[in-house]
């Protein structure tokens, strides 16, 4: 599996190399050539495993899961149950039906990087001269450029294993209220196990939430100081490799998950400050920009190349997976289950709340079609590149050839607002929200009535926060935000619109166990541990 996974990424990526000046040199084309083809492959493998998932045709990697997710807080709704894909999802059952596959979607990629590190960097001279310090803390050792090199392929290696613990505590960490919480707190709930390098080859106890979580930081905030030492002028094959800004920004999203977790106040006001100061950090870095206004309605959210992207996949014939895609289950341009008659639309209530006299001047109002046919199907934010408008049979895409957004500078500007807002800091949570609207807002048409919303949350308070929570909603709809956001601000009363096909006009707690993961039954057969936890 994962040479067919090496195979498949070297002949996608773009031809492009890692380029960085340690010390005033810069690394030559031979020199790269010369690099250890294990270390670069086993890197490049692991990428892959981001776009690809064993299963049906919802089952697409770190994008389906995005999709069951934002199904599952009720800001997608499936209005029509053709084919009957994601029907359980919109049935509100992800946590009991898709809860194998997101266990062994992380953890299948946990022991992938367990492995790259065991083989590729365990008995490398490199850990031995990294673990008597950094270029900047020791001064003894003058890293060579190919250390440097490969410094950087192990950052990514524990970027990636450290996304992968932030992504399974934020999944099965409850909220509180939870039933499963009972007498304990949820730190101290115990989630799912920890793996790394040196005990990957036996079961291994269930550990608490704030262990995960402490894992996640401790990979990520190592690769972070890694890049700050090592990336001189490092240059990532492509969008869909990890750099400094986008290890930031997935440290940072962490600590916001979780910080409203935290039980002691200091603990939990440091991890929102780290929060908001590595979102701050990511956008520095990045060199992404908020896309602009008069781009909103042309881009489709279908090309690497858009400058407000910071983690993406280029999809190619070779990566493509046809149906088996985002844009095969949701465009309504291309060949798919959406154009087909199994539509997902944005949630009814969620578009009435842009459908106000007082939400005017947001122009993502036309990012959804209110058309019978295909009504509030998101064809004004996501559409094929190769057919942007027509949804005719013989203009129909059929190539699927879209690319995927991971992560956008958007989510940057939005963490540090809400960490900056929990934090008091109303001034900076305001600045960095309206740094998204001034992009957003038709101020030639409707330009009294934008101004009359930015007073009103301005001074903070309520108007403020849902305003944080409208645009993580809005802004990002359909990039796999919205579950989170529901559980993290531990909504109580949120009533699923009336173009549901279940249980519509519903409210609905983040509280309910529905929204709340459980491990998998099948867990328990390979792992004897799992039946000691406490119910």
């Amino acid at each position: 599996m994962l040479v067919l996974s090496v195979a498949l990424l070297l002949v996608s990526c773009e031809d492009k190399f890692l380029d960085r000046k340690p010390h005033g040199g810069t690394i030559r084309q031979d020199q790269y050539e010369n690099i250890d083809e294990k270390v670069e492959g086993t890197v490049r493998g692991l990428y892959t495993r981001l776009y690809t998932m064993s299963g049906g045709h919802d089952e697409f990697g770190k994008r389906s899961i995005d999709l069951w997710g934002d199904i599952l807080s009720g800001d997608i709704a499936v209005t029509n149950p053709n084919y009957g894909w994601l029907v359980s999802d919109e049935q509100m059952q992800t946590v009991s039906t898709r809860t194998g596959a997101i266990w062994g979607f992380y953890y299948g990629t946990i022991h992938s990087a367990n492995l790259a590190i065991k083989e590729c960097f365990q008995n490398d001279s490199l850990l031995v001269y990294l673990e008597e310090g950094l270029p900047s803390e020791n001064e003894e050792h003058e890293y060579t450029d190919e250390e440097a090199e490969r410094a950087l392929y192990y950052a990514q290696v524990l970027a990636i294993r450290g996304y992968c613990y932030a992504q399974l505590a934020k999944w099965y960490t409850p909220v509180e209220g939870c039933s499963y919480i009972k007498d304990k707190t949820i730190a101290t709930y115990e989630c799912c196990p920890i793996y790394t390098e040196s005990n990957m080859d036996a079961p291994q106890r269930l550990a608490t939430s704030d262990s995960v979580y402490n894992q996640a930081f401790s990979d990520l905030e190592y690769a972070v100081q890694l890049y700050r030492e090592f990336d001189a002028e490092y240059l990532r094959p492509n969008k869909l490799f990890f750099d400094r800004a986008t290890i930031c920004g997935l440290l940072a999203q962490a600590y916001l998950n979780q910080a409203v977790y935290s039980q002691p106040e200091d603990i939990q006001r440091e991890h929102l400050q780290k929060a908001h100061d590595l979102a701050v950090e990511a956008i520095e870095q990045s060199g992404c920009q908020i896309l602009a206004y008069k781009d909103l309605l042309t881009t489709g959210f279908n090309n690497v190349d858009n400058k407000s992207w910071m983690w993406a996949q280029k999809v190619t014939v070779e990566t493509s997976g046809g149906l088996k895609s985002w844009f095969g289950q949701v465009d309504i341009h291309s060949y798919s289950y959406a154009w087909a008659g199994a539509t997902k639309a944005i949630d009814q209530k969620l578009y009435d709340e842009m459908d106000k006299e007082e939400m005017m001047w947001d122009n993502r109002y036309y990012w959804f079609r209110s058309t019978k046919e295909y009504n509030l199907c998101p064809d004004g934010k996501f559409f094929s590149e190769k057919n942007p408008i027509s949804t005719e049979t013989d203009d129909i895409d059929r190539e699927w050839l879209s690319d995927n957004v991971f992560m956008r500078i958007e989510a940057m500007y939005l963490t540090a607002a809400e960490a900056a807002f929990r934090l008091g800091d109303t001034d900076e949570a305001y600045d960095r929200l309206k740094a998204i609207l001034d992009e957003r807002a038709n101020k030639e048409d409707f330009g009294s009535e934008y101004e009359t919303y930015l007073s009103n949350i301005q001074n903070g308070g309520d108007a403020l926060k849902n305003a944080i929570i409208y645009n993580w909603r809005v802004e990002l709809w359909g990039e796999g935000y919205g579950l989170e956001t529901f559980r993290r601000w531990n909504i109580e009363n949120r009533f699923r619109g009336g173009n549901h096909y279940y249980k519509y006009g519903r409210s609905l707690a983040a509280k309910e166990d529905r929204f709340n993961m459980n491990i998998p039954s099948g867990e328990a057969t390979y792992n004897p541990y799992v039946d000691e936890r406490e119910d």
